[in-house]
């Protein structure tokens, strides 16, 4: 048996009552102290809790203010950049327009000056071929005749054998 067990003697029947009534209130005592100290202990750490949450919500709202804020000046800023990148790109677009511009206004010239003397030399060569031509036809008129003639003997004979008819199938075997 253990030194802490109580054993009831059968003569002290009212000592035991007695220390056994003692005990029970001391512990009922202790567990309502312990009770209300939970109580307490519970009612604190709901408050430190209600402190917390309070602070956490301050926190995140702040938090979230400055990052909504940060997020309005970022897009500010980029709408700003995103303008002066639009300004730059349509300058550096109307100054390559008036580059080519220029450009094709300066070769278009070139061309037609060139075009204007390559028909000037063409046109001299091709009068100073008609006078050759003339000169030629004055001092031999019937060797020009004669080839003239027959020049158009054959063009004539090619042109009536390019119109000869092909017979039909009907006609290549008609009986």
């Amino acid at each position: 048996m253990n030194a802490g067990t109580i054993i009831p003697h059968p003569m002290n029947t009212d000592t035991n009552t007695l220390a056994y009534d003692q005990h029970s209130q001391a512990a009922k005592d202790y567990a309502q102290d312990a009770a209300s100290k939970a109580r307490e202990a519970a009612q604190q750490a709901g408050y430190a809790a209600k402190d917390m949450a309070q602070n956490a919500t301050h926190t995140v709202k702040d938090a979230a203010q400055q990052a909504a804020q940060a997020a309005r000046d970022a897009a500010q800023r980029g709408l700003t950049a995103t303008k002066d990148a639009a300004q730059q790109a349509g300058q550096a677009a109307k100054d390559l327009y008036q580059s080519a511009a220029s450009r094709a206004e300066d070769v278009y010239h070139t061309a037609a000056h060139r075009a204007e003397d390559l028909y000037k030399t063409a046109a001299a060569r091709a009068e100073d071929s008609l006078a050759q031509s003339k000169q030629y036809v004055r001092e031999n008129p019937l060797p020009t005749v004669l080839g003239a003639f027959a020049i158009g003997i054959t063009l004539g004979c090619l042109m009536g054998l390019s119109h000869h008819r092909e017979p039909t199938l009907r006609e290549r075997f008609r009986w």
